[in-house]
């Protein structure tokens, strides 16, 4: 099995590798100010497109080939002037993380979170926001163990891109 890589996109977004050992890396995507944003701004960070890079090179190794690279597919949707701004942030960190992916001419696959989360069985639309993220946690220990980059309940979307990674084992790998 090849490397493969699940993004959870956003500035609280994460990164996970794994391969046919297991895990080899979970990390928080590295983000950095906004130039120029004044006090006044909503949006004050950005995701870091160098650090991220360097990242991947580090966890995947051109020796250990491409890896395969799955990205929860985000889009944006009405809301009110916050909202707004919180989408066009997200979508900001799409377009950061979709250039770096291909720069380094990783194969990309766009996941939507109904595909992923719905294999997982994650989709009830009895679940509130919380509790579908402490799901998500409990899966990822249970099918990878407690590793210590899930110690936190905050790393919710670190779970997230590892049963990313999960899901493009079994569907794409």
């Amino acid at each position: 099995m090849t490397q493969i890589v699940g993004i959870d996109p956003g500035l609280t977004g994460a990164c996970a590798v794994i391969d046919h050992n297991g895990v080899k890396s979970i990390f928080d995507l590295p983000t950095m100010p906004v130039p120029g944003a004044g006090p006044d701004a909503k949006v004050k960070r950005k995701v870091d497109a160098y650090a991220l890079c360097a990242a991947l090179l580090k966890h995947c190794p051109a020796s250990e080939g491409k890896p395969l690279v799955l990205i929860e597919s985000v889009r944006a949707m009405g809301g009110k002037n916050n909202a707004i701004q919180t989408q066009a942030s997200l979508l900001r960190s799409l377009g950061a993380i979709e250039s770096v992916v291909e720069c380094l001419r990783y194969p990309l696959h766009y996941i939507a979170p109904v595909s992923w989360k719905g294999y997982f069985d994650l989709v009830d639309s009895k679940l509130t926001d919380t509790q579908r993220k402490t799901a998500s946690l409990a899966l990822a220990r249970r099918l990878y163990g407690d590793d210590p980059s899930l110690a936190r309940a905050k790393d919710h979307n670190r779970a997230e891109a590892l049963l990313l990674a999960h899901y493009g084992k079994v569907k794409l790998a």
